[in-house]
């Protein structure tokens, strides 16, 4: 057995990660410090990382590789939270975030429910059928977008999005709001799913502009999971491609402004064979090697996450092939940034 240790849990949470044993190897995640000198790898979230917070490097057991664990923007954590990780030279091993160069890649659909449209059993989330159910709990909906916010205006990219949705309404959008910004709780869990079924729109707008491959649950469960097309503000064209189903969601940069965006989500809402054309890649259930985010039963898995941790560790304990270091965890997470998604100033609006 090999045991990863998550030295304190995002946020104060526990999350639960897959590691299938047949597929990744024997590993067992904890969250008990008093494995520490027993784990091969322990995972430090951003918000713990100072040293007088984390596992004393002297106390390191040579073979342990100590990994940095961050699902947050590097606007939240450099410029709103000022973190700069100044006393972390050299310690970390690995990345595990949702940048694809990470050296673990933690892509929020990884995230997403088991046995749904891209995890586990998958092969009940397609086919005609599917598709015909989800446009029928639509027709006849005045219900056109859904958009859920709890950052009101903390980070930059908040700020502008809010802004940016504003102007879509004031353009004539019908904007079901919810969150903490709102006041207004939507359902959560299961009940999301049937709650959000009526909308044709899922604002997907991410609270930072141009971070790479910065692509959230907005995009995964708020928008796929739940039978929504996704509106997309945030990345860039590149990154959503890398990574999303081919021709399922609507990029606001295409448009030259919200009002042209506006006006073709109207066309799409009056024209339901265009509309059902963002759903053409839940007709057929695709293979891992078409589209490599769907992770179909038992035989596949993908190669990110914790089942990749796992993989490591136990190819670095039969060889000792595996190792690495991070020279400086701010210049990495800030390197090769869009100045945009590190500003410390509001930049003039674009795109509006």
């Amino acid at each position: 057995i090999i045991y990863i240790l998550f030295w304190v849990g995002p946020f104060g949470d526990e999350p639960e990660f897959r590691i299938d044993p047949n597929l990744c190897g024997n590993c067992i995640l904890t969250y008990d410090q008093r494995y520490l000198d027993e784990s091969d790898a322990v995972i430090i979230h951003f918000t713990e990382a100072f040293i007088d917070k984390i596992p004393d490097p002297k106390r390191r057991k040579s073979h342990q590789m100590f990994a940095f664990y961050s699902t947050e923007s590097p606007y939240a954590i450099s410029t709103y939270r000022g973190f700069r990780f100044e006393d972390m030279q050299y310690y970390f091993n690995w990345t595990i975030t949702y940048r694809r160069d990470s050296s673990i890649y933690m892509p929020f659909v990884e995230l997403n429910k088991h046995n749904g449209v891209f995890n586990g059993e998958t092969k009940h989330s397609y086919g005609e059928i599917i598709v015909q159910n989800i446009i029928e709990r639509k027709q006849n909906s005045p219900y056109i977008a859904l958009w859920m916010a709890g950052n009101c205006a903390i980070t930059q990219g908040a700020v502008q999005r809010k802004y940016l949705i504003g102007a879509m309404e004031m353009y004539g959008l019908t904007v079901d709001k919810y969150g903490k910004c709102f006041n207004r709780v939507a359902p959560e869990g299961s009940e999301y799913f049937t709650f959000a079924a009526k909308y044709k729109f899922y604002l997907a707008f991410e609270n930072a502009e141009h971070c790479r491959d910065y692509i959230t649950e907005k995009l995964w469960s708020n928008s796929y999971e739940a039978g929504l097309v996704p509106v997309v503000w945030g990345p860039t064209r590149a990154d959503i491609e890398a990574i999303a189903p081919k021709d399922s969601f609507i990029f606001y940069e295409d448009f030259q402004n919200g009002m042209a965006v506006v006006n073709y989500l109207k066309y799409l809402d009056r024209n339901p064979l265009e509309y059902r054309k963002y759903f053409n890649w839940r007709v057929q259930q695709p293979t891992p090697a078409q589209y490599m985010m769907v992770e179909h039963g038992p035989q596949y898995q993908r190669d990110v996450g914790m089942c990749k941790m796992c993989r490591l560790l136990w190819e670095k304990r039969r060889y000792n092939n595996v190792t690495s270091v991070v020279p400086s965890i701010h210049n990495w997470l800030i390197q090769n940034e869009a100045s945009e998604c590190v500003q410390e100033q509001f930049l003039p609006f674009l795109h509006l």
